[in-house]
């Protein structure tokens, strides 16, 4: 599953506009030889927002528990979100869900205080402040690498 994501991942970055995967799996990675690690550095540098449906009845407590986790760290970093279905019937409400959110989504810009061109990992956190929206829920990409520029 780590290889094929870093594939589409790679293939993505030369997408305009918007792009959303929708990750669909029954169990964990078994054969990739990326790392969930190296994996979820590609996530960051991408612009995908990744919606993970996990469909794990088939796996023991014990795996389903580590898949869910890193299923939702796939998906919240991206600003998408994790389902896990229970049954078959419950999939298509996940697909569902994720086509709501796409057209209730906004886009938001701002710019840097930062203007260090060192290519570290800047955390992006957003936050409500009017009360009226206490109930709403923002779903956002973690943060984004910043550019690099050689001799900075």
């Amino acid at each position: 599953m780590y290889d094929a994501l870093g594939v589409y991942l790679d293939g993505a970055a030369e997408n305009e506009g918007r792009t959303i995967l929708i990750l669909y799996t029954d169990g964990g990675d078994t054969r990739s030889a990326m790392t969930f690690g190296d994996a979820m550095t590609l996530v960051r540098a991408s612009s995908v927002t990744i919606h993970t449906v996990g469909f794990l009845e088939h796996q023991s407590s014990t795996t389903r528990l580590g898949q869910r986790v890193r299923l939702m760290e796939i998906a919240e970093t991206t600003g998408g979100q994790a389902f896990f279905p229970s049954a078959m019937k419950d999939i298509e409400v996940a697909y569902d869900k994720v086509v709501a959110q796409i057209r209730a989504q906004y886009s938001l810009g701002y710019s840097s205080t930062t203007t260090a061109q060192d290519g570290r990992w800047r955390k992006v956190e957003i936050k409500l402040t009017r009360p009226d929206l206490k109930d709403a829920r923002i779903q956002s990409r973690k943060g984004y690498f910043a550019l690099y520029k050689e001799g900075q």
